[in-house]
């Protein structure tokens, strides 16, 4: 059998179709690539790469589409020989401990067909952020975690998600009073947004991811004080239809939560309620929504985003 790595081939050389085994290169495209059909799954691959912020770690094309590591390997191994997908030179993958695709040009030019544009005026993530890529992945991580949830659950789904890209590329402005009594202007730029249905309500969440160690002095004033403000500006409610929502703090350790659960408190007061903490490592599909693994502001015990 051939490995993931490795396609079969027929030497014509000699009589009959001998079979060998030539394996492709890992870090270019191969001269002569093997032929290919584009299926379902990889269209829905391209697409998610593209919805996903511009990119996916193999891991996560794992998790999203396939229950097989090497069957795994294999289309995407494919998929980048073909261009449709593109990974890092051999420099970049020894910084990473992953495989890491963007789109290529063959895919961005198979999803931009999909809304009738054309490669050349579609938008799309040529090349990662190089130093963002783990948090650019951590928030994919924490997404497909709620796809997850919601696909398992008979009650909850997922009705929308607004990456962060989307945020950068058109943000909205706030104005707020700071501590002192001085009048600030903010772009808010949440990590992600997301609707979660449930009994025919909706439940709008904002998401930020802070992979920060040391504690950060300027929480309140960059995410907690604005925050506020946007969930009950104009702008906000032009957005998304209502002046309601949840925002949602995912950190890396419990010192640090508590530190800025402590910070948001004493700054806001009670509007500390609408900020939720937990950390990374707490974080699964299993318990993402539905597990009291979230601390809210001004309240002392853990509680469950969504109770069933």
């Amino acid at each position: 059998m051939p490995t993931p790595t490795s396609m079969v081939l027929f030497d014509h050389s000699h009589n009959g179709h001998r079979p060998i085994q030539k394996r492709l290169p890992i870090f270019q495209r191969a001269d002569h690539t093997p032929i290919m059909r584009l299926t379902e799954r990889d269209k829905h691959i391209l697409e998610a790469v593209h919805a996903y912020d511009g990119m996916l770690a193999d891991y996560q094309i794992h998790a999203l589409f396939f229950t097989g590591k090497s069957q795994m390997q294999v289309r995407t191994k494919l998929l980048y020989q073909h261009g449709y997908l593109s990974r890092p030179d051999r420099r970049k993958r020894a910084m990473l401990p992953y495989m890491l695709y963007w789109l290529g040009v063959q895919g961005a030019a198979y999803v931009a067909g999909l809304d009738g544009q054309s490669v050349n005026e579609f938008g799309y993530r040529r090349e990662p952020k190089w130093q963002q890529v783990e948090h650019d992945l951590t928030v994919n991580d924490v997404r497909i975690a709620v796809v997850h949830a919601c696909r398992t659950s008979k009650l909850l789904a997922l009705e929308e998600w607004i990456p962060q890209s989307e945020f950068w590329a058109h943000p909205d402005g706030v104005e707020y009073t700071d501590s002192t009594g001085k009048m600030l202007k903010r772009k808010v730029r949440p990590d992600g947004y997301c609707v979660i249905l449930l009994g025919g309500k909706r439940f709008r969440l904002l998401w930020e991811i802070d992979r920060r160690t040391e504690d950060n002095p300027r929480f309140v004033r960059e995410k907690v004080y604005p925050g506020i403000a946007y969930i009950r500006s104009e702008a906000y409610r032009q957005r998304f239809g209502y002046n309601a929502g949840k925002i949602l703090i995912v950190t890396t350790g419990e010192r640090r939560l508590n530190n800025m659960k402590r910070q948001a408190e004493q700054a806001v007061g009670k509007d500390a309620r609408l900020f939720y903490f937990t950390t990374l490592e707490q974080l699964t599909s299993q318990t993402v929504l539905t597990a009291p693994i979230w601390q809210r502001g001004g309240e002392p015990n853990t509680m469950p985003l969504f109770t069933l």
